[in-house]
């Protein structure tokens, strides 16, 4: 289109499956096309070398030259500051002491003046050569000045012979030419402390907009700005629209000799840093938005007279245009599917974009015989196309980085960086980017990108279009691992399942990678993960392209896949949902920006174990649903195999900033128990049920006869010079009394119920669970099983000491309390860091043994009628009674 070139985001499952995680050009699938290797790209580079020389030479007689003059006159003057920044906030050394850009509209020139200051060496290296980028042609670069300030001193360094000017083509990779240039000055000598001052003017605006100006103007960048002086300089008679974004000074309007000014200043600007996992239309740079197109039908019209589509067809594309109405007969949408196909097939991707057709689109009829052109030229062919046969279509301009989000954009020629098509076949209205290629399905039942909103070139129309979003694709993958014992090597089968989008992506990629690289790259991921792994046969690619359903299977032997215990002979393995995890973005504490999400995005995940002799295991489930994604995984046994089901979608393309808390804790809790699973098993028991864990119930044995006997002792420990008196006033058991006594009987039934409902001395709770910190998991279940076992033993010594009224119960049911909740809480935390998180019902028993310990352990230490009642001391004949006229009698 030529507008701002575009960036890709892109996460990799493995080797092939590679996602498109925001909404890009579908010029990305040209481009990832010509991928022979993962990110190792071989383009054609011989064709782009002869593009570049055929286009440098054709509109380039000569190469183009920077002038120098004197700073025009139309200019404001700016007061001077000279306020550093804070040295916390600057970064790679320097930091702008002035950006200055004042835009002259009705003299179609833009100046910009620049100081750069350097406080380190390392700015030495990152601010010391100055480029500034112009096309020629329309465009003419003059310099004023270039002055190194040192020690207040000025060293001029302003010289024409300084200037490189280089082709500045970075779109080529992209297989788009644009004709632009970069003036490049590598300044000699440059020290720490010095000021490097320079200033030029951009003359010149691309012919194709007509007169009517357009501009974004940014207001904020990556290095901090000491001053930032904008300004906009119109005549008076010129309507121009405003709209700027994030933080952006109020404009300050004056009106000068028929010139009105727009004067944007703001000083101590702090820069902005993009994150790399943010969505491509999150910015939060300060922006000016400068249009003088008042409506969408402004930009409608504009773009319908520089492009209308061709009516009156010869040549080549007539007799193909012919041939496929032959073929079609009176099907509407067969013709319709063929003229995609061909567009999409036998036109690839390559854009001349100089000058004016940064927005013109090339003749049809030439586009289709040179069979190269860019997204505009491609979308006009095929509108042209499909009119020849009486279908209305129209072409669409979108954001494919703003997606629906380009509505925030007033009324402009630049809110677009790509083109697309609409077509009414049949009474369907069907969308089509002419750019993608290798797209299944029949007639009009083809994937369209979700690029949310667009401008539809009909005459007439004055907004916005909402496009319906398509229907994504999806992505079933099926691990099997079958054991046929543990000396053979393990047989792994991966079959991958591709449907919708997913399908045109993935056959896109065999195309151009190839199979026996394809093969290479998957063999690759996988030998990191297992050591000792080989292909076993060839991958078998069955593809459906009318249902555009397409299927992958892979066969490995894997040597390495069980590991042997030395202390226990037992044969373990480790499994993990790599598939899943991959999809996860990184989110740490520092991450202050939305995350950017794969979108759409629909998978069904198997791994399968098949075990000579079945498997004994607990039913396992867990789901995460939140309002962006939705996680779900059901862990399961039949016969002989071992099944671990997961799905993942994403129903957002990003996570807000308000929930990165929530869904880092969600990434956490998963990785650490959900989506690991491991078994072990000794060969000889392969199909024996799980087992006591013995050793547990000889240490649960031994601390259970400890606990009595200590129990037993302290209870007849004699209580020395202690005196129990019947008479009048002791006191009997009552009141709340009866109460605690009723909670220390139900404290010793609920410990023992968990001790037998919980499988603390089941094996495979113990050797087998999914978890990845094997070792914390058994600690938990360590300090479970012995936390219950003393509190039951502990609140049955209570129970006694209160039925007996023993006077020294009011300590250790203190005690008791004190022991429960720091109980609690140990297990609390324990669970917490090892998974993540804890059921409510765990923390509902952690705040009730606190509850109950704030109230019972006042009452037990101050209650006059616990004092009066526990007065029994032990042995319990010591005692006197002291009734009127008696004397002391002891027993």
């Amino acid at each position: 289109m030529g507008l701002p070139s575009l960036t890709y985001k892109i996460t990799i499952h493995k080797p092939l499956n590679i996602k498109i995680i925001t909404s890009k050009s579908p010029r990305l699938i040209i481009f990832i096309a010509g991928m022979q290797k993962l990110f190792k790209i071989h383009f054609r580079f011989s064709l782009c070398l002869v593009v570049l020389i055929w286009c440098s030479g054709a509109a380039f007689a000569d190469t183009p030259t920077v002038h120098i003059s004197a700073k025009p006159v139309w200019i404001n003057a700016l007061k001077p500051y000279n306020q550093r920044p804070s040295g916390r906030t600057i970064e790679r050394g320097f930091y702008y002491a002035l950006i200055e850009q004042q835009v002259q509209v009705e003299k179609q020139a833009d100046y910009n003046h620049i100081i750069r200051e350097i406080v380190s060496e390392t700015g030495i290296q990152n601010a010391s050569q100055i480029s500034v980028s112009f096309d020629p042609a329309y465009e003419r670069l003059d310099f004023h000045d270039i002055t190194v300030w040192r020690d207040g001193k000025p060293l001029n360094r302003l010289k024409a012979s300084a200037f490189k000017v280089l082709a500045d083509e970075q779109d080529l990779s992209n297989f788009i030419y644009q004709g632009s240039f970069s003036a490049l000055c590598i300044l000699d000598d440059i020290r720490k402390g010095d000021r490097i001052e320079y200033s030029y003017t951009i003359t010149g605006r691309n012919p194709i907009l007509n007169g009517k100006f357009c501009s974004n103007l940014y207001f904020q960048w990556g290095t901090p700005i000491s001053h930032h002086y904008t300004a906009v300089i119109a005549s008076s008679q010129r309507k121009l629209n405003f709209k700027t974004f994030n933080k952006v000074p109020k404009p300050v309007i004056s009106q000068n000799n028929g010139l009105t000014t727009y004067a944007y200043e703001g000083f101590q600007i702090p820069p902005v840093h993009d994150d790399d996992n943010q969505p491509s239309w999150y910015d939060e740079r300060g922006i000016i938005q400068v249009s003088e197109f008042n409506t969408w039908g402004d930009v409608v019209n504009w773009a319908l007279s520089i492009n209308p589509p061709s009516l009156n067809i010869r040549g080549d594309l007539g007799s193909r245009i012919a041939q496929l109405k032959k073929e079609a007969g009176a099907n509407k949408e067969k013709y319709f599917r063929a003229a995609v196909r061909t567009v999409q097939q036998e036109v690839r991707y390559m854009g001349i974009e100089i000058g004016e057709y940064s927005h013109r689109a090339n003749n049809p009829e030439k586009v289709f015989k040179q069979r190269y052109g860019d997204c505009k030229d491609k979308s006009l062919l095929l509108v042209s196309m499909l009119k020849a046969n009486d279908i209305d279509a129209q072409m669409v301009l979108v954001n494919a980085d703003m997606n629906e989000h380009v509505d925030q954009y007033i009324p402009t020629a630049y809110a677009f960086n790509h083109a697309v098509v609409t077509a009414n076949v049949n009474g369907k209205q069907v969308w089509v980017d002419a750019t993608m290629d290798n797209q299944g399905g029949e007639g009009t039942d083809i994937y369209f990108p979700r690029y949310g909103k667009g401008l539809v070139l009909k005459a007439g129309n004055s907004a916005l279009t909402t496009i319906p979003p398509a229907k994504g694709g999806s992505i079933t993958a099926e691990d099997i691992y079958t054991i046929k014992n543990v000396k053979s090597p393990v047989l792994f089968t991966v079959k991958t399942t591709y449907a919708g989008d997913e399908t045109d992506y993935i056959r896109g990629k065999l195309e151009s990678s190839g199979m026996a690289e394809t093969e290479k790259n998957y063999l690759d991921y996988y030998s990191k993960i297992y050591n000792k792994i080989e292909a076993k046969d060839s991958i078998i690619v069955k593809d459906d392209l009318k249902k555009n359903i397409l299927t992958t299977i892979e066969t490995y032997k894997v040597g390495d896949f069980l590991k042997k215990d030395s202390t226990s002979d037992k044969f373990t393995a480790d499994l993990f949902a790599n598939v899943i995890n991959n999809q996860f973005p990184s989110i740490t504490s520092r991450t202050k920006t939305p995350v950017s999400v794969t979108y759409p995005y629909d998978a069904n995940y198997t791994i399968k174990v098949v075990l000579p002799g079945g498997w004994d295991i607990n039913e396992a489930h867990d789901a995460i649903s939140r309002d962006y994604y939705h996680y779900e995984s059901n862990f399961s046994s039949a016969g002989d195999t071992l099944s671990l089901n997961y799905k993942l979608s994403f129903l957002k393309d990003n996570v807000p900033v308000n929930k990165l808390d929530e869904f880092r804790t969600d990434i956490k809790k998963l990785n650490n128990t959900s989506l690991g699973y491991s078994f072990s098993y000794t060969p000889d028991e392969v199909a024996k049920p799980a087992t006591v864990n013995s050793i547990l119930v000889l240490i649960a044995f031994l601390v259970t006869v400890a606990l009595i006997v200590l129990g037993v002792w302290l209870y007849q420990r004699e209580t020395p010079g202690i005196v129990f008196a019947y008479g009048s006033t002791f006191v009997p058991l009552g009141g709340w009394l009866i109460v605690v006594a009723v909670f220390l009987g139900g404290m010793v039934v609920s410990s023992v119920w968990g001790l037998s409902s919980q499988n603390y001395f089941n094996i495979t709770s113990w050797n087998s669970a999914a978890v990845k910190n094997i070792a914390e998991h058994r600690f938990l279940i360590i300090l479970e099983t012995l936390g219950n076992i003393i509190v039951a033993c502990y609140a049955m010594f209570c129970l006694a000491l209160l039925l007996n009224r023993r006077d020294i119960l009011p300590q250790y049911i203190i005690g008791f309390f004190v022991f429960r909740a720091a109980t609690s809480l140990a297990v609390y935390y324990v669970a917490f860091n090892l998974y993540g998180t804890v059921s409510d019902l765990a923390m509902q028993a952690l705040v009730g043994s606190f509850i109950v310990a704030a109230i019972c352990v006042p009452y037990f230490r101050k209650s006059s009628r616990v004092h009066e009642t526990f007065i029994v001391p032990y042995p319990p004949y010591n005692y006197s009674y002291e009734g009127p006229g008696t004397e002391d009698a002891r027993g």
